[in-house]
């Protein structure tokens, strides 16, 4: 009887169409089992790994895993940017558990205020709180259609607020990150590092120990 080894040529792949991947007709697979224990597909393997590579591509991969220039080096902040209302907010993407659809938070009773209610996420129970009110910002007239709910997390500490808007994890050197305008709110100021611009807009940073401080503070 005559084998995949002995009808097909070697380069010819035998198992989209014969094997595990096709109509499962090959003589071997009664004796291999799966087409990953087969001579056929181990030479195969054995050939794509010993191919020469492709033009440039180590050089782009060189490039790609080569470290910054120097003018590019320093300590750099990963940050999840966000909008409420009319501003653009960051926080640093250590404390940034999730980002997940908007549903509406079941209230608490005779509590209101910072505390918009509870949310469920993932099975578990948040306490859903508003940032914008936190950071004296007035809240959109209505409530956008692509508002996210974003779960943050230090330590012990859990929170869920709504964003308008999540734009995306951005890496920012610490260099870039200013002193925080004068025309920003008291409220913001006290609870941002600074502002660095991204996309043509300025996005204030927010430090996250004065952002949990003021909400274990106010909130429970």
């Amino acid at each position: 009887m005559s084998t995949a080894l002995d009808v097909l040529a070697p380069a010819e792949p035998c198992w989209p169409r014969i094997g595990v991947w096709g109509d499962r007709s090959c003589p071997e697979l009664a004796a291999v089992t799966h087409c990953h224990n087969c001579p056929v597909f181990a030479a195969a393997g054995r050939r794509f790994l010993d191919a020469p590579s492709p033009d440039e591509y180590l050089d782009e991969w060189t490039a790609r895993l080569a470290p910054p220039p120097d003018d590019e080096a320093g300590d750099r902040v990963g940050v999840l940017v966000f909008r409420l209302a009319d501003e653009w907010l960051a926080l640093p993407v250590g404390v940034l558990v999730e980002v997940t659809h908007d549903r509406p938070p079941h209230r608490v009773p005779h509590r209101g205020g910072l505390l918009a209610g509870l949310v469920n996420v993932r099975g578990e129970l948040h306490l859903c709180v508003r940032l914008d009110r936190l950071l004296g910002i007035d809240p959109a007239p209505a409530e956008p259609a692509g508002r996210r709910l974003v779960l943050i997390r230090r330590d012990a500490d859990g929170w869920v607020f709504a964003a308008d808007e999540v734009e995306r994890v951005r890496r920012v050197p610490e260099r870039e990150v200013e002193p925080a305008p004068p025309t920003v709110g008291r409220a913001a100021a006290r609870r941002t590092r600074g502002v660095f611009h991204a996309g043509g807009r300025a996005v204030g940073l927010l430090d996250p120990d004065r952002v949990f401080q003021a909400l274990r503070e106010r909130v429970r």
